[in-house]
């Protein structure tokens, strides 16, 4: 049975267009349409946006970012994502800056009481993350680089956890000749989009 009408944003966090970790989010958004998914990908670099400014409003007298910029229209769209597609090089030992002030933003999914709450997130939950990991750098670095956000996005709903990272490509175009990769982003997709 398909699962294909699962809603999907991607957010893409290099600030350069065309990168290896674009490449790996377009291999996986066209597999996403291809099974039927809608699909919607938002490329940051070319948004205006701050990070969070700690207005708290979120948490006192509205249910959502109380900032209006470009990234106003990103968050609705994750809110109603199923699946949330994070694409990103690792710059400076972490993901890019872009993508960073973004996840920031993310904290207005949360309820007021979510430090004690049981039900942290005011989005549902089950829903999927997957990280689109590129790197220059060696397989032995920067492999928990998910890891570091699980916490806080299993708070927020997105429970389920897909990393396809690649490793030694840091050249634009490297990405197009690591096919183990490439396949594990098709077979990534379809254990997301298809049943078993």
């Amino acid at each position: 049975m398909s699962r294909a009408n699962l809603n999907t944003v991607c957010l893409l966090g290099s600030p350069r267009r065309g990168c290896n970790s674009d490449t790996l989010a377009e291999h996986f958004t066209l597999r996403a349409a291809r099974y039927g998914a809608p699909v919607t990908t938002f490329p940051l670099s070319e948004l205006h946006f701050s990070g969070c400014k700690n207005l708290f409003r979120c948490k006192s007298d509205l249910e959502h970012c109380a900032q209006a910029d470009d990234l106003t229209p990103v968050l609705e769209a994750v809110s109603q994502a199923q699946v949330l597609v994070l694409a990103t090089p690792v710059y400076f030992t972490n993901v890019t800056g872009q993508l960073k002030l973004a996840i920031d933003r993310f904290f207005s999914f949360f309820v007021p009481d979510y430090p004690t709450a049981k039900v942290k997130s005011r989005l549902t939950s089950g829903r999927h993350l997957v990280f689109l990991q590129t790197q220059g750098e060696p397989e032995d670095k920067y492999a928990n680089l998910m890891e570091s956000f699980s916490a806080s996005f299993n708070g927020l709903g997105f429970d389920q956890h897909h990393l396809v990272r690649a490793w030694g490509v840091r050249n634009s175009g490297d990405i197009d000749q690591e096919s183990s990769v490439l396949l594990e982003c098709d077979e990534t997709a379809r254990r997301i989009y298809l049943d078993a």
